[in-house]
């Protein structure tokens, strides 16, 4: 490399202080976007303006998963399969072997928790799973009707019955922290012509409605080619989008860019961006479902063709802005925005724990499931036979 003069030094100090005064007006202008205000003893902070890029670089520490046997002899990893405690370990549900796998922040493994079987501590259909900051395994099974519960030395704990039966979002069933469980569930109508999603905080006996998301008419459509049919929402219905840290919860209330934090049961702050959502099209929805939807009822796993499943499910009139929340131990919050293609990497927009926008993500095969301590995060990454692993990746700010 050769040697810099001094006259390109002092270009270079140029450049330098150009470039510090840029980030200061930068800085400046980043300030005047953010507005509060106060609504009923609610803070609101709207952010307006453009995406700002966050040039943030994410170091590579370890993987987990994709083994031919051992701990980390597990193939899916998702929101709903991935939890951490304060400490940084890993906890990762693998429903295919009936087991929870635990690993310590470096990727050590640590213990096995559970087994296929119907006695204490055993699965019969294990579907998501929830860790408290000191270590607490709970584990809905749907198959059990409630909660398998370990401690946070990872010893049986006593199984707990749950009335209301999680429905699946785009990221978790439910999240139970001591004697609190935050759940989404599915209302009906009484002649099945509506729904609405429902997040619910259950603390002992009492319930607390979060937010209710009126849903589009699901109708019914057969498909004779997979010998059977199905109820479900138009393509791009909205969907809640949650997470929970500690005593805060974040929720996605509405189809619009609005992002509410409860705290003690009340909403205290809601986190806003002025983006406008787009009008649906029937191209849109085709592209949406890439090479057809993927089902598996009647003769079995099936494909049903784009094309098919659009015209007779039909698409919402708009297309959504956020698909998927996250929030990390120190409050900072991650909102994943919808995408029409989904070969696309979403963009991720960062807020920080006073709500602020700081930037948007834009990076290649992105896709993170959980926000760890110090400042580190596990996305997923999925090889050619598309054996999905945990990366966790340390953020250099």
């Amino acid at each position: 490399m050769d040697r810099p003069t001094m006259s390109s030094s002092r270009h270079l100090c140029s450049a330098l202080f150009a470039l510090c005064a840029l980030a200061a007006c930068s800085s400046q202008s980043n300030e005047s976007a953010t507005n509060r205000s106060d609504s009923a003893g609610v803070e609101i902070v709207l952010s307006s303006g453009t995406d700002r890029p966050v040039e943030w670089r994410f170091r590579r520490l370890f993987e987990l998963g994709g083994e031919a046997e051992g701990p980390a002899s597990f193939f899916r990893v998702s929101s709903a399969l991935v939890e951490a405690d304060a400490a940084g370990n890993l906890y990762i549900l693998d429903p295919q072997s009936s087991r929870v796998v635990v690993f310590d922040s470096e990727g050590s493994f640590v213990r096995e928790l559970g087994g296929e079987g119907g006695g204490p501590g055993e699965f019969l259909g294990p579907a998501s799973i929830s860790v408290s900051p000191d270590g607490a395994v709970a584990i809905f099974d749907f198959r059990k009707g409630g909660f398998v519960r370990f401690d946070e030395n990872g010893n049986v704990d006593e199984e707990q019955q749950f009335q209301l039966f999680p429905a699946p979002n785009q990221q978790r069933f439910f999240k139970q922290i001591g004697d609190t469980t935050v759940v989404s569930t599915t209302h009906f109508s009484d002649d099945m012509s509506s729904q609405e999603q429902v997040l619910k905080q259950v603390v002992g006996r009492d319930t607390l409605i979060l937010t209710e998301l009126p849903l589009p008419p699901a109708q019914m459509a057969m498909f004779e080619s997979c010998g059977g049919g199905l109820r479900i929402p138009p393509i791009f219905a909205p969907e809640v989008a949650w997470d929970v840290q500690g005593g805060l919860v974040a929720v996605n209330l509405t189809a619009e860019y609005s992002v509410s934090l409860w705290s003690a049961g009340k909403v205290t702050r809601i986190a806003r961006r002025d983006v406008s959502a787009t009008q649906a099209s029937r191209d849109q929805a085709i592209k949406h479902l890439g090479e057809g939807y993927r089902i598996n009822f009647g003769r079995g796993p099936c494909l049903i063709d784009p094309v098919e499943m659009v015209d007779k499910r039909g698409y919402h009139e708009s297309i959504p802005l956020i698909n998927t929340l996250l929030m990390s131990p120190s409050g900072e919050l991650w909102v994943e925005r919808f995408v029409v293609d989904t070969a696309d990497t979403p963009p991720i927009d960062v807020f920080d724990d006073s709500a602020a926008y700081v930037g948007t993500l834009r990076r290649d095969s992105f896709s993170p499931v959980v926000l760890l301590p110090g400042d580190r995060v596990g996305v997923v990454e999925k090889d050619e036979l598309d054996v999905e692993r945990l990366v966790v990746l340390a953020i250099e700010r």
